[in-house]
């Protein structure tokens, strides 16, 4: 069998799949990123795909006007879970997934910025992707937007300032609000960014996010490895079992 082919909607340039991307390509997928917002065509139908990752980017999920091709992305994502590919939304990704299947994505009360303690939920001891971890590492997150889960949802993770942390909708969508793809040049390209811009993230300094890169970033890396590989042999059973299906 070939290798498994990931379709990649970049959402900004600041925003690549990093740790997950780097992981996903040494354990042998072939991925097609497109900057999804940015005039790459994208894909009408999953056909000649076996997975889609959606990552994250500044914009609000909300952003329709501003940002027409944010319809595509929900239509596609809808398109793989309706053919069982297994879909995974990152941070602007797990928004876009609630929306695309009728939940409510809006500004949160507070931004969340920085590396945050998650804990994960009863629900999720059986799931493919969170299952199986006595507790999680503090992992990354930039967000100023949340989502009220679609029905049917599973929450499989949580915490005291945003509590839609993870999901999953059926066996083959999984939604994470958090960052599992971020290195330290990543994250201070996001720093730079918002400099630039004259914004600046005033929940976290400077000095305090490289203190905890320091003390967080190797054990959220570690997960995001994981977590891609964990999400690559959900793929692979998913692609196993659409080759039995149509013998």
């Amino acid at each position: 069998m070939s290798a498994p082919k990931i379709l990649i909607l970049q959402n900004s340039p600041g925003a690549p799949a990093g740790v997950v991307g780097d992981q996903l390509a040494r354990a042998g997928a072939s991925l097609d990123t497109r900057l999804a917002l940015g005039g790459d065509p994208l894909p009408s139908a999953p056909e000649g795909y076996d997975g889609l990752l959606v990552l994250g980017g500044p914009m609000s999920p909300n952003d329709d006007d501003d940002y027409p091709g944010l319809k595509a992305e929900r239509e596609l994502i809808r398109a793989f879970a309706a053919s069982g590919r297994p879909v995974l939304g990152i941070c602007l990704g797990a928004q876009l997934i609630a929306r695309a299947f009728g939940g409510t994505a809006r500004r949160h009360d507070i931004p969340e910025i920085g590396f945050t303690q998650i804990e994960l939920t009863k629900d999720a001891a059986g799931d493919h992707l969170m299952g199986g971890f006595d507790t999680l590492p503090r992992l990354m997150h930039w967000h100023y937007d949340t989502f009220d889960l679609p029905d049917g949802a599973v929450l499989l993770a949580t915490n005291s300032v945003c509590r839609n942390q993870a999901f999953r909708l059926g066996q083959e969508v999984h939604a994470v609000q958090f960052h599992p793809e971020v290195t330290a040049e990543i994250i201070r390209d996001w720093l730079r960014r918002f400099r630039a811009e004259g914004v600046s993230p005033d929940a976290i300094s400077e000095d305090e996010m490289e203190a905890q890169m320091r003390d967080h970033l190797a054990a959220a890396e570690s997960f995001g490895r994981t977590l891609a590989d964990r999400w690559l042999a959900l793929v692979e059973r998913s692609r196993a079992g659409s080759a039995v299906l149509s013998v």
